[in-house]
């Protein structure tokens, strides 16, 4: 089944400075093409979704092989459960040695060897990361090895591997680059199907992430005096729980980066994005607004719904804005 806008054919016909951003697994792929992006938007030419259904691994790939764009750049884009990321104390060593230090010190977090890991490392703090916090990413070799083959199975070899924390700072990134006097430490918090992703960014580098409960549905329909009601019914219940969670997210951020306070919180929710800004006003301690991104991307006419309001294809959106040269 597929989802979304289809270009026509044939795929050779697209250009080698297409970048093609996707997410594979067993059962699914969802993916989004764009003929021009850069750090600031994208022109978009097509996205999709192809679920398996009951239909062989094999054959499945087949059908998706004959359906999927083709493009000179091929990013992709891991899913949550496929990694971990990880901040932790930069170990005091040159920055050639980096590397390989993080690699054994992240050794702590995760199972098995460190060389059966592929790792990324995200130095903070300037142009050293001695002495400064960094941002891990690893994924066990199986995986990466895996959805690189399947990619090549495709005959769309990856360029590079990206993963949604990274992609999100990317989406902020660039609404901020839109505007005239943004902060230099903004917030972005993007919630879908009772989970949210919390990212805080500064000067355009990534600082802090985390992951937690967020009901969405609940808070958008809970009012402040029904939200008085905790403990007397299970929505009140919830409400307690995401905005638990948001506070100890905001709160760690504080203790960490006392001297960084929060510029602007930009919040995506899907429909209820309104709602939840609405409810978070009062809780964050600065100035909310949506995460505004239908500006940031140019699609062709269609009556297939923009890809951005669907949180599912935002990690996607946001690694096209990956900064590098234009495409």
């Amino acid at each position: 089944m597929i989802k979304g806008l289809v270009p026509g054919w044939p795929w050779q016909s697209r250009g080698k400075g297409d970048t093609l951003a996707l997410t594979l697994n067993e059962n699914s792929l969802r993916y989004v093409l764009a003929s021009k992006s850069d750090e600031r938007g994208a022109t978009l030419a097509a996205w999709g979704t192809e679920l398996r259904g009951n239909q062989t691994r094999e054959a499945f790939m087949k059908r998706v092989k004959t359906i999927l764009p083709t493009a000179g750049r091929v990013i992709g884009v891991l899913d949550s459960r496929d990694y971990q990321i990880l901040q932790i104390e930069s170990p005091n060593v040159p920055p050639e040695e980096l590397q390989s230090a993080v690699r054994w010190r992240a050794m702590e977090f995760v199972e098995g060897s460190a060389l059966d890991y592929t790792l990324d490392v995200l130095p903070l703090g300037g142009e050293s990361a001695r002495g400064a916090n960094v941002i891990a990413v690893v994924a066990h070799n199986d995986i990466v090895r895996a959805r690189m083959l399947d990619c090549e199975a495709l005959g769309r070899p990856l360029s590079v591997i990206d993963v949604a924390e990274t992609a999100q700072r990317n989406l902020l990134h660039a609404v901020l680059l839109a505007e005239s006097a943004a902060p230099n430490v903004a917030a972005a918090l993007v919630a879908d199907g009772g989970r949210a992703l919390l990212i805080i960014s500064v000067q355009g580098q990534l600082y802090f992430f985390r992951r937690f409960e967020f009901d969405t549905d609940i808070l958008a329909a809970v009012d402040d005096i029904q939200s008085e009601l905790i403990g007397k019914d299970a929505g009140a219940e919830a409400v307690l729980r995401s905005l638990t969670q948001l506070h100890r997210s905001l709160d760690l951020w504080d203790d960490i980066y006392p001297q960084l306070p929060l510029g602007t919180f930009r919040v995506d929710a899907g429909a209820k994005t309104a709602a939840i800004i609405d409810r978070l006003t009062t809780e964050t301690g600065t100035d909310t607004r949506p995460l505004a991104l239908s500006t940031l991307f140019k699609v062709p006419v269609s009556k297939a719904p923009s890809p951005w309001l669907d949180a599912a294809y935002l990690p996607l959106l946001g690694a096209l804005l990956r900064p590098g040269p234009v495409q």
